[in-house]
């Protein structure tokens, strides 16, 4: 069975990922709306090199628990065991990444990543959490049209402080079908059952 990639990201009201220069000092405490049970679930992080570069601003070492693999334009030597560079097009490694024996994927990011794997319809689920901020301008969550797709709501949960996490499937092309068909499914039925009652009448 194909592994799960989850991009999993914070986002403001107004679907801004990070202010216009990267930073995302408007955040909530993630510890307080459950990243780490979410982090738990996942043996590997992938990402691009400014995202990487972002979370090291927060931590020397982040995500070194895990499998961590960043997609970077140059060759880079890994500091730690565990945290490897590459400079192979992300939708290659996460297609093989996929067919490996594992747990899920955590898409951490940055938006030309999210939306060329998305684009290449090797994004599984969307989780996003939206915080109570406005920020006007920044980087949104996407803006390349390749990236349109279709969501599935699996679940939600709101918290105290405002925050409100909703967990998508992200529906393949495949899966667009089946819910088409799903969808028409009752109005056929209803249509049927229209006519049968007129064949009664006219009887």
């Amino acid at each position: 069975m194909s592994r799960r990639v989850v991009l999993y990201v914070a986002s403001s009201l107004d679907g801004f990922i990070a202010r216009e220069d990267g930073s995302v000092d408007w955040l909530f405490d993630p510890y307080a709306h459950g990243y780490e049970f979410f982090y738990e679930d996942i043996d590997t992080v992938i990402m691009g090199r400014k995202t990487y570069d972002q979370a090291k601003t927060f931590e020397e070492a982040p995500y070194s628990s895990k499998r961590a693999i960043v997609f970077s334009r140059m060759a880079t030597l890994s500091p730690y065991e565990g945290l490897e560079y590459t400079t192979h097009p992300p939708e290659v490694v996460v297609k093989e990444l996929k067919e490996e024996e594992g747990g899920m994927i955590w898409l951490v990011g940055g938006r030309e990543i999210s939306e060329l794997l998305i684009a290449n319809q090797l994004v599984d689920e969307l989780i996003v959490s939206v915080h109570p901020k406005i920020l006007v301008k920044g980087i949104p969550l996407v803006s390349s049209m390749e990236a349109q797709c279709d969501l599935k709501l699996v679940t939600y949960e709101v918290f105290k402080s405002g925050l409100v996490q909703l967990r998508y499937e992200i529906l393949k092309e495949d899966k667009k079908v089946e819910a088409t068909l799903a969808k028409a499914e009752p109005k056929a039925e209803a249509k049927t059952k229209t006519r049968a009652k007129t064949k009664k009448k006219a009887a």
